[in-house]
């Protein structure tokens, strides 16, 4: 048998073969079990993804849920944030996104007792009395004054006025200051009002403090007689261990009072 022959024949016998493997290819793709089961897998992929997104949607919904406690939170939260401070000579607030907590009298010591408090008060217009201290007189106790401007330093018209003051809640700050010797903030701190410092007289025998006299002082209508009490006078700088400049002598003190 010659080679050519036998190269017809070998060639013809790849070719059968070649066919035949590609015809049982094509009716094992046709099979009935195989297309039963290809289904079977692709139900069951189906099953799978349509359990995810349940699972990611019941996610998806817990956390909307925890978002909007802490939300809700956080607003209950947010009416009671915020930092409070007294506003003297005012009966209200200065605005900034501030709330008035409560109107009152200035208050505090007599102006000659060496004994008693330093601290200056804003008393409420209406005070509790507890009941059992009605009969209540003990030997040894202090004494509550209402406060009055000592002159007309800070505005026209008011020696012997009785001062009000004005309890405030800056609602979106976290702390407030008082800066002696200047009447703006800086930074990012913001203004809550501005005025002039103001003390108890230097040669009262009663101790004080210092606080912030509002640029536009007011009164109390029924507080005009002059009953003296806790007194607030103008503060002036004296150089020598206070350097001068920057600060100028027998000058009168500024203030502010800022929140941030």
């Amino acid at each position: 048998m010659s080679q050519f022959t036998l190269f017809l024949i070998c060639s013809l016998i790849f070719s059968t073969v070649h066919c035949t493997h590609q015809n049982k290819k094509r009716l094992l793709l046709n099979d009935p079990d195989v297309v039963a089961n290809r289904f079977k897998q692709l139900e069951l992929e189906i099953q799978t993804m349509k359990s995810e997104i349940l699972s990611i949607k019941t996610e998806s919904q817990q956390k909307t849920t925890r978002i909007y406690q802490l939300e809700t939170k956080l607003q209950s939260l947010s009416e009671f944030a915020g930092s409070v401070y007294t506003r003297w000579g005012r009966k209200d607030c200065s605005g900034n996104e501030t709330e008035l907590v409560y109107t009152g009298i200035a208050g505090g010591a007599w102006y000659d007792y060496s004994g008693s408090a330093v601290n200056t008060l804003c008393l409420p217009h209406n005070p509790d009395v507890i009941n059992e201290d009605l009969k209540k007189n003990p030997f040894y106790k202090d004494f509550l004054y209402g406060a009055e401007y000592q002159d007309n330093y800070f505005a026209e018209n008011l020696d012997g006025n009785d001062v009000p003051c004005a309890v405030c809640r800056a609602k979106h700050s976290s702390s407030i200051l008082m800066i002696p010797g200047k009447t703006s903030c800086s930074g990012s701190w913001k203004i809550e009002y501005n005025g002039r410092l103001a003390s108890g007289h230097y040669n009262h025998h009663a101790g004080s403090q210092y606080v912030c006299m509002d640029m536009n002082p007011e009164v109390l209508e029924k507080g005009s007689t002059d009953h003296n009490g806790k007194l607030f006078v103008g503060v002036q700088a004296k150089c020598g261990s206070l350097s001068c400049p920057p600060y100028h002598d027998n000058v009168m003190v500024s203030c502010v009072v800022c929140s941030g």
